[in-house]
């Protein structure tokens, strides 16, 4: 099992990161290539990462009361995003990833440290996004 976080301040409310978090529609904005991730139905969001021979559905549950996006595919992976308030028009948001299976990265090495440019990638995409929506 491997776990792997990344966290990144942003210049817009907790509330607008969340907006653009929880429209899956727009998962593609601000999820870095080579994930592609999209909506499939209520709850669920088809993932595609060829380099990973990754093709596969799993559950997506967005929890706006918290402000926290959680997703799955049983039993190898999970993850969540929160947003956090902070001071006046600020917020930062945390992107968390558990490999629970015995995936490359979840030993380390190349594998592990792609999973930690993609994270940083992701929050870094997301700020852009929402600061040109803001």
């Amino acid at each position: 099992m491997a776990e792997f976080e990344a966290e990144r301040a942003v210049p817009a409310t907790a509330e607008q990161v969340f907006a653009v978090v929880a429209d899956l529609d727009r998962l593609p904005e601000w999820l870095p290539g080579p994930v592609d991730v999209r909506p499939a139905g209520d709850g669920e969001v088809h993932a595609d990462v060829p380099e990973r021979g990754v093709d596969a559905n799993g559950t997506v549950q967005l929890r706006p009361e918290q402000l926290r996006m959680e997703w799955a595919h049983a039993p190898d992976y999970a993850g969540w995003l929160q947003v956090e308030h902070g001071e006046g028009a600020r917020s930062t948001v945390r992107l968390h990833l558990s490999f629970l299976g015995d995936q490359p990265e979840a030993h380390g090495g190349g594998p592990a440290d792609d999973v930690r440019e993609w994270l940083d990638d992701a929050l870094a995409r997301l700020e852009r996004v929402v600061t040109t929506t803001a």
